[in-house]
């Protein structure tokens, strides 16, 4: 089977207080999953393509609560390793303080090792994902994820999405870079590329990005998106910013879109309305996918 796409990295069980409450008022809460890289293959496998999610997990009811909606939405996980010995992670969100608490250390996922793909069809996949967190989890996770890169021989994704408080935070320029270096697609935050390439505008941060190696630059900024291709054409497109109870996800969301878009060859325009609205779309409902379309067609 040829695989629309192949993405490595953690996801971790959500636990959320009912919309309007704070973390430390809550009695009861959402029992969600989050992660960057499933998070993106539940909007692709929502649009119709054909995605696969590599990681690991504990065999703990929260890993079980973790895979069975993953696998529901259609994501082909038999690659996902289940480890005894180790705990799925854990993410609480406080929306209300707009503060996420993260329990990952020693997590199941933080042992991903290159030989965890050795059995995958990485090679024959349209497009591939990986995210910095994965980097920044361990050593070995770092390892994986720059063997993912070097196998594809599609679309090679890569999303900075620096985080703090991971193993690797301290240095997390010198981590993600050598994924920068290895993939052709990268969809990256303003502030993100500032820290990696210096502070400058929009468009010289793209720029400054390709000449580490990849063919397109996509910058989300709070007011616009661009995106760099390879042709040196820089496309803008300005977007007005909301203020959102539960951002989460919102990125991953506008990441699926975007790739589903490039894998159907549309215009730049087009693909960059259709990721933000997909991106809008997750931003302003609960949850890290819940407000991703469904069965939507890849235009707006």
């Amino acid at each position: 089977m040829i695989y629309d796409l192949i993405a490595l990295g953690e996801t971790m069980a959500t636990l959320c207080p009912p919309p309007g409450t704070a973390l430390r008022d809550a009695t009861n809460f959402i029992v969600d999953h989050g992660g960057a890289e499933s998070n993106t293959c539940v909007g692709l496998a929502r649009l119709g393509f054909k995605a696969a999610w590599i990681s690991k997990l504990g065999t703990d009811p929260l890993g079980d609560r973790v895979l069975d909606p993953l696998q529901k939405e259609g994501i082909d996980t038999q690659w996902v390793i289940r480890d005894s010995a180790r705990q799925t992670g854990i993410m609480v969100k406080d929306p209300v303080n707009r503060r996420v608490h993260y329990y990952r250390a020693g997590s199941a996922a933080s042992t991903l090792h290159p030989r965890d793909l050795e059995q995958v069809p990485i090679s024959d996949a349209r497009a591939v994902l990986v995210t910095g967190i994965t980097a920044l989890i361990g050593a070995d996770p770092q390892s994986a994820a720059i063997a993912l890169l070097e196998t594809s021989r599609g679309l090679r994704v890569v999303d900075p999405n620096f985080r703090r408080g991971l193993w690797g935070s301290d240095r997390r320029v010198e981590l993600v870079l050598p994924l920068i270096e290895r993939c052709n697609l990268v969809v990256a935050g303003e502030q993100e590329l500032a820290e990696i390439f210096g502070q400058a505008k929009p468009e010289e941060l793209a720029r400054r990005c390709a000449q580490r190696g990849p063919r397109e630059v996509v910058v989300r900024c709070d007011d616009r998106v661009g995106t760099l291709r390879v042709s040196g054409e820089w496309t803008e497109l300005p977007i007005q910013a909301e203020q959102t109870s539960d951002p989460m996800g919102a990125g991953d969301a506008f990441n699926a879109g975007y790739i589903a878009s490039c894998l159907l060859g549309k215009p730049i325009d087009e693909t960059l309305r259709f990721a933000v609205h997909c991106g809008r779309a997750v931003a302003t409902s609960p949850g890290d996918t819940a407000g991703f379309p469904r069965n939507h067609k890849v235009s707006v």
